[in-house]
């Protein structure tokens, strides 16, 4: 193994609750949208973000209302609320490993996260210079399942898949690591949707992982 592969929200952060929560918020009392959590995991994380196409589909929201215009909304409320997840205790144990581990492995972050939270991240834990790659949502044509992401990881990290372990929490990043050949493991101590898959090595948490690939060392 000469890679390790991460996701960052829902895997290195404990970030997903707290976006379903701004998300549904925004809809619910900015649009009188009457959105549900169970709503939210349906549409916008099994189905890749049609959420809000959902809505305007139903009558919640205006169609002409443009979705960018929403979505502005839902960020400039999580950002208050992304600056203390980052800081939170097994975060930073997560960066502080992925240090250790840098000694001995390439590393790759691959995120549907917007790069301007990313920026916010760097000024806390200097994740440009901890990751040999860095990939966010502007940097891909396709975001998770696609492989994409993971895809051009790869290339520019120049090895082989067999050659890095991925490690995701949602089924949207599963898919997008298996395609591309990486052995994957799926942790879910952070994700909203609990889900079992036989591609995948099964365990609690990205923090444990981390720990077990130091031990090795």
């Amino acid at each position: 193994m000469k890679a390790i592969l991460l996701d960052l929200d829902g895997t290195l952060i404990n970030s997903e609750k707290a976006f379903s929560n701004c998300f549904i918020d925004v809809l619910n009392n900015k649009y009188a949208c009457n959105v549900t959590l169970a709503d939210y995991k349906k549409y916008e994380l099994e189905n890749n973000a049609l959420l809000i196409d959902y809505c305007k589909k139903n009558g919640m929201i205006d169609s002409s209302i443009l979705d960018s215009d929403i979505m502005s909304i839902v960020y400039d409320k999580y950002e208050d609320y992304f600056r203390e997840i980052i800081k939170e205790d097994e975060a930073r144990s997560n960066f502080s490993i992925l240090r250790e581990l840098k000694k001995d492995y390439l590393l790759g972050l691959i995120t549907t996260c917007r790069r301007y939270y990313l920026d916010i991240l760097d000024n806390e834990e200097k994740i440009y210079e901890l990751f040999d790659i860095v990939i966010a949502r502007e940097d891909v044509k396709e975001l998770k399942p696609n492989p994409e992401a993971y895809l051009k990881a790869l290339e520019v990290l120049g090895i082989d898949s067999s050659e890095a372990i991925s490690l995701e929490d949602s089924k949207r990043g599963v898919d997008s690591s298996v395609l591309c050949g990486i052995k994957t493991i799926k942790v879910d101590n952070f994700t909203e949707i609990k889900y079992d898959d036989s591609r995948t090595i099964q365990e609690e948490s990205a923090n444990k992982v981390l720990k077990k690939i130091a031990s090795y060392k």
